[in-house]
Parts: C-alpha cells; sequence; structure tokens
C-alpha cells in the first residue's frame, strides 16, 4: 500500500480517545479494543488519527489565510479546499437567512462528501490487498522454503494492512455522518425560509444522493427542476446519478464535462472525473489536470498513486504487446 495515500484528515477535529472491546480477534494494528461495530465518533477519529501515524501520513495544515466572507466560503467550497473547511465553517457559523443557510449547508455537505469519497478510495486499495492475500495464501508445491517463508511474511502484513483498512474505511462513514445531517437540516431550514430556494433544494438533493435514497432525490430535483436557473450544481448531481444510480460512466463524464464548462473551478467535477473514467490513459490524463489546479486534493493524494501505477503497468505492457 503506497504510503502517499495522504491526506485523510485534512480538516477533521478529532476527539478524546475512547475504546469499547471486541468479542473477536482483532488484526488490525490501530484503534485496539475498537469495535467495528459499534465504534462510536470518538473512537472513529482516533482510529483515523492512528492510521495517518502507522502510516506516516501527515496532514496537510490549512493555510494561514483568515476567512473574512461569505463569498470566500464560496470559493472554498468551490475549489473543493478541503483544509479550508474547518475554517470557513467556523466563520459561516450562526449565519441565517436562506442563501447564508445554503452555503452552509453545501460546505457540511462536501465535507461529508469528501470522506466518502476517501473511504471509496480505500476500500478500493483494501480489495486489491485482499486479492493480493488470496494469492499469496494458495499453496505451491514446486516453491523452496525460503520462498515459501518470504510469502508468508508478506502475506502477514498484507493481513494487518487489509484490517486496518477495513476498520479506517468504517471510520471515515462514521464521521461522514454528523456533517450528513447537518446539512440536510440546514437545506431544510433555507427551504422552510424560501420555498423556491432553487439551490437549498439541490442541497439536500446532494444529501439524499450521499445516502442513496433515490426516492427523496427525485422529489427534491423535481422541485429544483421548477427553478428557473440550471446551475452547474444541478449539471453535477446528475452527473453522479448517472454513475451511482444507473451505473453509466460515458453519461456521467458527459455531464461532469458539462459542468466544468459552465465552471471551470468546480474542482469536485473534475476530481470525479478521475474517478470514473474506465479508460487507463484518460483516467491518468484526467488525474494531470486536476494535479494541475489542486495538488494536493484528496483524489489526488489517495487515488493519485494507484492510477499512475496502472497507467505506468499499461504503457509497459502496450510496448510489449506492440513487439
Amino acid at each position: 500500500m503506497t504510503r502517499t495515500m495522504g491526506v485523510l484528515l485534512l480538516a477533521l477535529a478529532l476527539g478524546a480517545c475512547a475504546s469499547s472491546k471486541s468479542s473477536t480477534k482483532d488484526a488490525s494494528s490501530i484503534g485496539k479494543g475498537i469495535n467495528l461495530e459499534t465504534m462510536r465518533p470518538q473512537e472513529a477519529a482516533q482510529v483515523v488519527r492512528e492510521f495517518q501515524q502507522a502510516y506516516g501520513i501527515p496532514p496537510i495544515p490549512p493555510p494561514n489565510t483568515p476567512v473574512t466572507s461569505m463569498a470566500q466560503v464560496l470559493e472554498i467550497i468551490r475549489g473543493d479546499r478541503l483544509p479550508e473547511f474547518e475554517e470557513a465553517r467556523r466563520f459561516a457559523a450562526g449565519r441565517q437567512g436562506p442563501e447564508a443557510l445554503t452555503v452552509r449547508a453545501y460546505l457540511e455537505l462536501s465535507y461529508a462528501g469528501a470522506l466518502i469519497t476517501a473511504a471509496s478510495i480505500l476500500d478500493r486499495e483494501r480489495k486489491q490487498d485482499l486479492t493480493e492475500l488470496r494469492q499469496l495464501q494458495q499453496a505451491r508445491p514446486f516453491e523452496d522454503q525460503a520462498a515459501t517463508e518470504k510469502d508468508k511474511a508478506h502475506a502477514a502484513k498484507l493481513q494487518t494492512e487489509t484490517e486496518d483498512l477495513r476498520k479506517v474505511v468504517r471510520a471515515l462513514h462514521i464521521l461522514s455522518e454528523d456533517p450528513l445531517r447537518s446539512g440536510s437540516d440546514l437545506a431544510e431550514q433555507a427551504i422552510r425560509l424560501d420555498p423556491k430556494a432553487q439551490l437549498a433544494y439541490l442541497a439536500n438533493a446532494n444529501y439524499f444522493r450521499l445516502r442513496a435514497q433515490w426516492l427523496e432525490y427525485d422529489r427534491m430535483m423535481r422541485y429544483a427542476d421548477a427553478g428557473p436557473e440550471d446551475p452547474p450544481v444541478r449539471t453535477y448531481l446528475r452527473a453522479m446519478e448517472a454513475f451511482e444510480r444507473y451505473v453509466d460512466p460515458a453519461r456521467c463524464e458527459k455531464l461532469l464535462k458539462e459542468t466544468l464548462a459552465k465552471r471551470p473551478d468546480f474542482v469536485r467535477a473534475q476530481a470525479n472525473l478521475v474517478l470514473v473514467d474506465e479508460n487507463t490513459v484518460d483516467k491518468y490524463e484526467e488525474l494531470q489536470r486536476l494535479k494541475a489546479i489542486s495538488p494536493n486534493h484528496l483524489v489526488v493524494r489517495l487515488a493519485g498513486p494507484m492510477i499512475e501505477e496502472e497507467y505506468k503497468t499499461a504503457q509497459e505492457l502496450g510496448g510489449v504487446f506492440a513487439q
């Protein structure tokens, strides 16, 4: 597992340590004694912190630039600048009115979405490790003893890593719960104040998308579609719906590019182009575009090394098959 999977915590507010005893053997190296099924937010924060420490992943500190306006908060959301989200949240806290409540909703939901994305990327890494582990555990009668012992040691390392990844994926989902609920609450408050607030309906639609509650998503989108505008976030939501609900990456890619045509600074749309593109070369090229506009982005840190390794392998094999 690459040691550059970094920036998991970015702006997490880590609480005090707590623990609960697991009834089964814990093969992980982090969060010892914390039960995967009954994990609480404070324990989840501990797990993520220990994961960073165990795998040498330093958090990226937020910049020293203070947040001084709601316009700046919007720029932080559009730029997907996660290290600045906590400062933006503190600045926006308590501000009322449908517009301010809607911006606060987007901030919370974007943060939750980032944690869910991190969990998805790390779960992919876990599944790759499990495949490698199964191969190492197969009996090989023609191998010498030294090779067998080497495989056993590597298998033990992969076993620990897969358990660590399983635990941190669970922790990230738990940590996404509070901002998810807060984001929906803020969007609903904005809608109550202004029943025609199109962007608030879209924010709440995003909440239901992240929950995969598609009937409620449809309801919010019907209200949003009744509005006179066609904001970029609406196109973005349709793109992610195409991928997550209908498993249609080609339509998702098309709509994400339309989103970026409307707002080139919509960084999360570019980040999702990296994740949904199925072609190795295209995925690599989209990664380079994301790096150019946001070199420390979560997707660059977590998925970038895997994508670059896949691209390198494809280039090598392409040369071999061409001979």
